[in-house]
């Protein structure tokens, strides 16, 4: 498949220094015939040091002081909440593109605020990586493929609202439509698990948060399932099911009807490389459904992650945006998926059913 992704060198400056920062250094590191990185703005002293020894690259006390050394094609804010959307409205003033983490504003009347000051008038996309983890990606190509007729219902449990609604809008390819949200929460008593710190030192039960939620797009449904802490927890697994009217995936299972009376099953399979006495490196190569070839990683060789693949995609397509291409993930897509969330955050709270209403940044 062709992946329709820039391979021209591109600059970034990151604003923000916190975890998630340090995806982007790591990818620009395995990735520097792609990328380079102008600087970091890193405002406590400790963590910008910190910073230049791991990843040896510039750091910068301000924005103005990243800028002053020389503007980068984009502009990555990694930031909490509340203050990205400033900072995304004063780069756009300055005509610098921007890569925002997800999601781009805290709530709502957030979202409808940066929407009225950027809107479609400047170069604003968002890392919103999980549409473009290979194994979503590869079956998203598969329901766009029409291998399983009109996809009409899909069921996803393994990443908290606006990461999950951004893949179940794009396996059943319903846009900006609204839709009746209703949902209920559940608590599970469950053995603690990692998480980005690493194991627990002992053995402890602990309450999980569990919400359900349906998203009736009225000829199509989307079911949101997920429970605190399930990226890391590998007794929490992750499921998915889109069904279509000639067939559906379950997990890494296909099935569909080759004629009306043939139905066909097969599997998702990785073809990865490093294993068993494979030299070439270690890093995922294509993923097939089937004989057929769904995915292939444009950044192949590097030995990258498949969450890192995801947001080395964010950064190409904006790059390809940039001049001029098709882009990835819009400041339109992520704050409808991140206002669909908030819906189903208030359905739970008050027990209803909620009918979402065409907001300002959706079109056709």
């Amino acid at each position: 498949m062709d992946a329709g992704l820039s391979t021209p060198k591109t600059s970034f400056g990151v604003v923000g220094s916190g975890w998630r920062a340090e995806f982007y250094l790591r990818i620009a590191a395995a990735l520097p015939d792609r990328f380079a990185v102008t600087g970091v703005v890193a405002r406590r002293p400790e963590r910008a040091k910190e910073l230049r020894e791991r990843w040896d690259v510039p750091t910068f006390a301000s924005l103005e002081d990243l800028l002053g050394a020389g503007a980068p094609d984009f502009a990555v804010t990694s930031l909490p909440w509340a203050t990205n959307p400033e900072v995304v409205v004063d780069l756009a003033g300055r005509g610098i593109p921007v890569l925002s983490e997800t999601p781009p504003a805290p709530d709502l009347p957030g979202m409808r605020a940066l929407w009225d000051a950027v809107g479609d008038t400047a170069i604003v996309e968002v890392a919103e990586q999980y549409p473009f983890l290979p194994e979503y990606a590869a079956r998203i190509a598969v329901c766009r493929s029409g291998l399983l007729g009109r996809v009409t219902s899909a069921h996803l449990s393994a990443t908290q609202t606006y990461h999950a609604i951004a893949v179940l809008r794009r396996l059943l390819g319903v846009g900006f439509a609204d839709a009746e949200v209703a949902g209920t929460a559940f608590t599970n008593r469950v053995q603690r698990g990692p998480g980005r710190d690493g194991w627990p030192t002992q053995e402890e039960l602990t309450d999980l948060g569990q919400v359900i939620a349906t998203l009736d797009f009225g000829d199509q449904l989307a079911v949101y399932d997920f429970t605190d802490g399930q990226w890391f927890h590998p007794i929490l697994g992750n499921r998915i099911l889109v069904r279509g009217e000639r067939g559906e995936v379950i997990d890494d299972k296909l099935t569909y009807l080759s004629d009306p009376g043939t139905p066909v099953q097969t599997t998702f399979t990785r073809q990865q490389t490093g294993l068993l006495a494979d030299l070439e490196g270690f890093h995922l190569r294509t993923l097939y459904a089937g004989e057929r070839q769904v995915f292939t990683n444009p950044y192949a060789p590097a030995r990258l992650a498949d969450e890192e693949i995801a947001i080395a995609t964010c950064m190409s397509r904006l790059a390809d945006r940039i001049a001029g291409g098709e882009g990835g993930y819009s400041l339109a897509d992520a704050c409808q998926d991140h206002y669909l969330g908030l819906t189903i955050r208030e359905a739970v709270e008050t027990g209803t059913r909620i009918k979402t209403t065409r907001q300002p940044w959706a079109h056709d």
